[in-house]
């Protein structure tokens, strides 16, 4: 499973669900999505407890061990018209255990691609895409920034009005727990960024977040966001109170 990678600092709805999840272990968190000195001292229990590498980051060691028994699906949709998409996220993904979904460059992608997630995915925890981008501008099937937005391959400003309805499909695949994130250069950069992400989110239903400087993808980095992000929540609620309003896990002792 291609889990994200959490670690101090992280401010994500991600985070909000692995609090939750610590705490059904026996961690006494606040569930406000922000991966804190208490957030990375569950870790680090969790982990010394079970004879794990105590460093305090979540990351493909420890996610299976947190999430035992609970159906949390992620789904990575992957723009491979620019073949190091595929040479780098595709095959980080794969090598993860990971079964992403890839969409090479054609008119109309992104109508293309919410109907092949519409048709295999359920549940959702986390969708994620990964393609190249701009402030408020996230490419599905166009490579690098072109023409892309006019041919319906990617999201933006221009085309948003066009693409929310098309989005819109996306909002039955998500579990209790759900949420997106555009993995893309800039997509949540300045006022246009998080415009585009608010109506994103108001129309998915769930968070939505993305990061605010270039991603420059590859190993590690396919799994976490390079710097600094931003999230929009739906109705323009708080990340913090989307969090604390998530359902609480059945109690168990993980092995």
């Amino acid at each position: 499973m291609s889990y994200a990678l959490l670690r101090q600092g992280d401010h994500l709805p991600s985070v909000g669900v692995l609090q939750k999840l610590l705490n059904r272990t026996g961690a006494t968190l606040i569930a406000d999505g922000a991966f804190g000195n208490n957030t990375r001292g569950a870790v680090t229990t969790f982990q010394r407890d079970r004879h794990m590498g105590a460093d305090g980051v979540v990351g493909q060691q420890t996610w299976p061990r947190v999430v035992a028994s609970e159906p949390l699906p992620i789904v990575d949709c992957v723009d491979v018209f620019d073949p190091s998409l595929y040479q780098l996220e595709v095959q980080d993904i794969q090598n993860a255990g990971g079964h992403p979904i890839i969409i090479g460059g054609m008119s109309n992608g992104v109508e293309q691609l919410v109907s092949e997630i519409v048709g295999r995915a359920r549940n959702v925890f986390m969708l994620r895409f990964h393609g190249h981008g701009a402030s408020g501008v996230a490419g599905m099937s166009m490579g690098q920034m072109g023409s892309g937005l006019r041919h319906r391959a990617g999201i933006g400003p221009q085309n948003l009005e066009i693409m929310l309805p098309i989005l819109r499909r996306l909002r039955p695949i998500f579990g209790a727990y759900g949420c997106v994130q555009f993995m893309h250069c800039s997509t949540g950069k300045g006022p246009q960024g998080r415009q585009v992400l608010q109506q994103i989110a108001n129309h998915l239903g769930v968070p939505v977040s993305a990061g605010t400087i270039d991603q420059l993808g590859g190993g590690l980095n396919t799994f976490r966001f390079e710097g600094p992000t931003f999230t929009a929540v739906p109705g323009g609620a708080s990340l913090a109170g989307w969090c604390g309003a998530l359902p609480d896990f059945v109690g168990m002792s993980v092995p």
